[in-house]
């Protein structure tokens, strides 16, 4: 690059012939003005074309890595001002800025997830003591039967709850677990669904039964909103990506509680959280929540709580 556009003036004072005067533009004499770059030449051409000044970008013969514009003798000083006031215009501005990109995969494992939950779903049938020891019981919660909100996420009340989740949570458990990693993902919507159930407990005075993987598909719901979060640390740009994708997960949540059947207080309470977590690991580095060991670790951790809780109610009289 020029050190000053004075330098830049001062070296093209004395204005020389072309060598090859038939490739230039239509004029007896021209004069050749260097480039600093292939982009420079490309953007100051557009500039001498806006004033309607004839140009032509070519390589400079002595260096052949740099570019040059040859106009007529006739534009020179004019082809020079045109330049000159256009990289003065332009000192601050970058035409070109990358941009942020925020890219959402797809795990297939979520297809094992709904397998395990549709074969829950046909368990009471055949072992009723199964939906009695594992329903959300509030009373008996709070009489000591702390593992109800985590054994009620397995269990749904009849074949069309059990579809409807197993449909959205194909999906949501999908792309979270392909966001963040298919042990991590599947250890925050387990998480999530368990957050649900407390929130009943919480924010509920009467008894009341629970049931059903709905806290865990909002959860998972919720995660996807802020998973562009991370991109703040490359591009501050990225505040809209990411503004976008909480007003689009808000919105899917709007259709999915405007149903008359939904537990308005266990889904908000599951999408908060996963809201919550999502924004938490969006703003690690996304290959640290793909290493192999944390999400084994995690894979681990999620079905030994699930072994664990569902031993403990089944062993109940």
């Amino acid at each position: 690059m020029l050190d000053s556009e004075e330098s830049f003036f001062a070296a093209h004072q004395n204005i020389r012939p072309s060598p090859n005067p038939e490739a230039a533009p239509p004029s007896k004499t021209v004069a050749q003005i260097p480039m600093r770059n292939r982009q420079d030449a490309m953007d100051c051409s557009l500039a001498l074309v806006s004033q309607e000044i004839i140009c032509e970008i070519s390589r400079q013969e002595t260096t052949p890595h740099l570019y040059q514009l040859t106009v007529a003798e006739t534009d020179h000083p004019r082809a020079l001002e045109t330049i000159r006031s256009f990289r003065e215009e332009n000192l601050h501005w970058t035409w070109r800025r990358p941009l942020a990109k925020a890219r959402l995969d797809f795990c297939w494992q979520s297809l094992t997830c709904c397998l395990a939950l549709g074969a829950f779903g046909y368990l009471p049938q055949i072992r009723p003591s199964v939906l009695t020891n594992g329903i959300l019981d509030s009373s008996l919660v709070f009489e000591g039967e702390w593992w109800r909100p985590v054994t009620a996420t397995m269990l749904h009340r009849d074949i069309a709850h059990l579809f409807s989740n197993l449909s959205a949570g194909f999906v949501f458990f999908g792309l979270a677990m392909g966001r963040y990693g298919a042990g991590i993902g599947l250890l925050a919507i387990l998480l999530t669904g368990i957050a649900g159930n407390l929130f009943g407990l919480a924010f509920r005075t009467e008894p009341y039964l629970g049931l059903g993987a709905s806290g865990a598909v909002m959860g998972a719901l919720g995660m996807l909103g802020p998973h562009a979060a991370g991109l703040l640390r490359q591009n501050k740009q990225a505040w809209r990506i990411l503004i976008v994708g909480l007003m689009s997960v808000a919105m899917l949540f709007v259709l999915f509680v405007l149903s008359p059947d939904s537990d308005l207080i266990a889904h908000l309470g599951g999408f908060l959280t996963g809201t919550a977590i999502g924004t938490a690991l969006s703003l690690l580095p996304e290959t640290e929540c793909k290493k192999t060991h944390w999400n084994l670790l995690s894979h681990i951790a999620a079905l030994a709580v699930l072994l664990y809780t569902w031993t403990l109610a089944l062993s109940q009289k």
